[in-house]
């Protein structure tokens, strides 16, 4: 079987507590660190500090002192891995390793690096038959997507990507749909105006704030009638509407029919047995770092 090219030292997938300083530090192989949400953390490389305000990847390589001071206010969640590449001439393929330009990425929503990032961690964790081949592989998908990022006929990222803050603000809604939300706590997390806010939101996803939390509640709702035994009016309460027959009439304008009839149609006993999609991280230990190799160079 083909050795693999690239030596896995360790990973992890953890959330550092608010405030925290990591460094300065430097390395003796190459790091590359995804943050799945924008925060007010900086990264320092070079004597360069980048912000880290929206979803990202980014490479440190051998040698570079860097730093990292993590949000001030809130708990911050990356992703990483460090590893070695086994041939210099691999190296030469990838100027995010060889040139001093930046080492930061902003991800496109189309990005599959989220994706290919848990399921490498995944196989660190259960380590399946050939899993330094296939980590190997995602490794180097996700290698080749930066290096898209780089070219200068415009090939790479779209500039007219979604803006951090309304992101950010999707994000807010996913991971609190079953609180009740206002449109002014959502311009406020974003730091603009109540108006430029909401002009920004309908251009971006298509949607009004108000449209959108609705719909994410609802889109929550069809989840909880198909994978809970609870009753249409706990499930209301408990995504935060307090007017039931609101939400019946919020729920059948959006889904063409009522909760109960949602319920009766789509209804399997073996949806009670799925966690929630968002739920990615059981695969894996949370806040766990998986040791594989030490650099060559460690003692």
């Amino acid at each position: 079987m083909k050795e693999s090219r690239i030596r896995f030292h360790h990973a992890g997938d953890v959330t550092v507590k608010a405030g925290r300083i990591l460094g300065p530090r430097t390395l003796r192989d190459y790091e590359l660190v995804y943050f799945p949400v924008g925060s007010r953390s900086v990264y320092t490389a070079n004597g360069t500090a980048h912000a880290l305000d929206r979803p990202c990847l980014l490479v440190t390589r051998p040698g570079e002192q860097h730093e990292y001071r993590f949000d001030p206010n809130s708990p911050c969640r990356h992703l990483f891995v460090h590893f070695d590449i086994g041939s210099e001439t691999e190296l030469l393929r990838y100027r995010l390793f060889t040139s001093s330009g930046g080492c930061v990425f902003p991800l496109p929503d189309r990005s599959l690096v989220p994706q290919l990032m848990k399921q490498m961690l995944y196989l660190f964790h259960r380590h399946p038959p050939r899993w330094k081949v296939l980590a190997e592989k995602l490794l180097l998908y996700m290698l080749e997507e930066l290096e898209s990022a780089l070219e200068p006929d415009g090939a790479g990222y779209d500039e007219q990507t979604m803006p951090p803050q309304i992101s950010t603000a999707l994000h807010y809604i996913d991971t609190h749909a079953s609180e009740s939300i206002g449109v002014e706590q959502l311009a406020r997390l974003a730091g603009w105006t109540h108006e430029h806010f909401t002009r920004s939101f309908q251009h971006y996803v298509g949607h009004s704030p108000k449209r959108w939390i609705i719909k994410r509640k609802i889109d929550l709702a069809s989840q909880l009638l198909l994978q809970s035994s609870d009753s249409v009016k706990q499930i209301a309460r408990g995504i935060g509407f307090a007017d039931e027959y609101y939400f019946h009439r919020l729920f059948r304008r959006t889904m063409g029919m009522t909760a109960t009839e949602y319920r009766h149609k789509y209804g399997d006993t073996r949806m009670r047995e799925l966690a929630p999609p968002d739920d990615w991280g059981r695969f894996y230990p949370l806040n766990h770092f998986f040791v594989l190799e030490h650099p060559a160079n460690d003692t």
